[in-house]
């Protein structure tokens, strides 16, 4: 459930289509800077109200960014 929220989440924010994102997507590949992963980790932060800190980067992909999430809500 929350991967295909966060899915559906990155994908208005940055404007993709939901068919061009996947678990298996880098963020990295989403972003084309570092001012966008900021603007996706503080729309992250406020819809799941949690905090990412440092842990979003252009390096995991959706599947762990999920995973992250999931683990920092049930904490």
């Amino acid at each position: 459930m929350i991967l295909e929220k966060l899915i559906s989440l990155i994908c208005e924010e940055l404007g993709f289509d939901e068919d061009e994102v996947n678990e298996n997507t880098a963020v990295g590949d989403l972003v084309s800077d570092d001012l966008e992963i900021e603007e996706l980790a503080l729309a992250l932060e406020s819809e799941f109200e949690i905090e990412l800190g440092s842990e979003l980067s252009g390096d995991i992909s959706v599947s762990e960014l999920a995973d992250i999430i999931e683990d920092s809500i049930n904490s």
